[in-house]
């Protein structure tokens, strides 16, 4: 997903639009040129209106907030929605014939279990699947047992070919999760202090340093398995009882999520997938109901300390994607006219887990 996304800020404070927009602009180091500025200056105090009039909505299940994204219009930031890239059945490829019990737990919240590393920051780079690749390993890694430093977002931008070039061509202009753990299952992934992350800031994908001379990787993994596409049970089941997942979904909504269960994506409208995280958990809120919880990678300050919690139906509820070329299309290669996705912004469309991780050594 192309997106500036550092810190966000943290509140709308009391204050004038024109007050509102100088602390903005100190707080992301937003600069414009002249006309530019007028014309941000509209955009960021038609947001604010948007904002306190959603906020003022007494049945609201979801609160908004000032965001670096407030000087965009909703079409803009929509467009900058593209670092998840689909290949085709790439959700269907693998089913988990794994039975697990019936009897699940009301919540569950693998951050509790320490796998579940600090929220981090894809930048303005549209490397989202890789960060979903990576925060998945780190946290099967632990859930192995191994005891590893953060691992390394920038080797999966840099590395990860999307030869076919399905919907991107990969680094930050979009790929898969899957993509992300055949590179790790052939070479391996090294830590982030090694191979450090500089695509949010400079916006390119970079050069690959995959010789093993240059990098050490510290961990593994066997291979990859996904869950069947739109399986409400077998991703309730597999969150419960196995470990956190890679999933896609709708984020064209989140432009100013702050707090609370977001259902504001519509089944009767498209839902077009365009940006992969990661399913950490689910549970009920005594006000709002059922919910999933989501770890984004738009910075600790956006939403809920860096989480979204997306509304969970007790039953699957479908919409459609009428736009899957922009993530499924290959160059040369056929289209769908649509997909059907389901729960709230296609959750459960297309989610994967790395298999069989272990330390790995030269």
């Amino acid at each position: 997903m192309k997106v500036l996304a550092v810190a966000l800020f943290v509140g709308l404070a009391l204050g004038s639009p024109v007050d509102e927009f100088s602390r903005f602009k100190a707080t992301y180091g937003k600069s414009y040129h002249a006309l530019e500025e007028q014309e941000r200056y509209k955009i960021f105090e038609s947001n604010l209106e948007k904002i306190a009039q959603h906020n003022s909505n007494p049945h609201r299940t979801w609160n908004m907030k000032v965001t670096q994204f407030a000087d965009l219009t909703a079409e803009e930031f929509k467009a900058t929605l593209n670092g998840y890239q689909r290949l085709p059945m790439s959700g269907q490829e693998f089913s988990d014939s794994k039975m697990y019990s019936k009897d699940l737990p009301a919540h569950v919240d693998w951050r509790d279990a320490g796998v579940i590393t600090d929220a981090k920051n894809q930048g303005s780079c549209g490397s989202c699947w890789a960060f979903a690749t990576v925060e998945q390993v780190e946290s099967y890694a632990a859930l192995n047992n191994i005891t590893v430093d953060e691992l390394s977002t920038q080797e999966i931008t840099s590395c990860t070919p999307n030869t076919l070039q399905c919907g991107g061509s990969g680094g930050c202009q979009g790929s898969i999760p899957q993509l992300g753990y055949s590179y790790i299952q052939l070479f391996g992934l090294t830590t982030a202090k090694e191979y450090p992350y500089w695509s949010g800031i400079t916006m390119i994908t970079g050069r690959c340093k995959y010789d093993i001379d240059s990098r050490t990787p510290v961990v593994g993994i066997t291979g990859f398995n996904t869950i069947p596409t739109n399986d409400l049970e077998a991703t309730l089941q597999h969150v419960a009882n196995v470990g956190p997942l890679a999933v896609a979904g709708d984020a064209s909504a989140w432009q100013f999520y702050g707090s609370g269960v977001f259902n504001s994506c519509g089944y009767d409208e498209n839902i077009s997938i365009n940006h992969a995280i990661q399913l950490v958990g689910y549970g009920t809120d005594d006000e709002h109901g059922d919910y999933w919880l989501v770890r984004n990678s738009w910075g600790y300050n956006w939403g809920e300390s860096g989480y979204i919690r997306l509304a969970r139906e007790s039953e699957v509820v479908c919409g459609e994607d009428t736009t899957p070329m922009s993530g499924t299309a290959c160059v040369g290669g056929p289209g769908n006219d649509f997909q059907q996705v389901c729960g709230m912004c296609g959750i459960l469309f297309d989610s994967s887990y790395p298999l069989g991780a272990f330390p790995f050594h030269k």
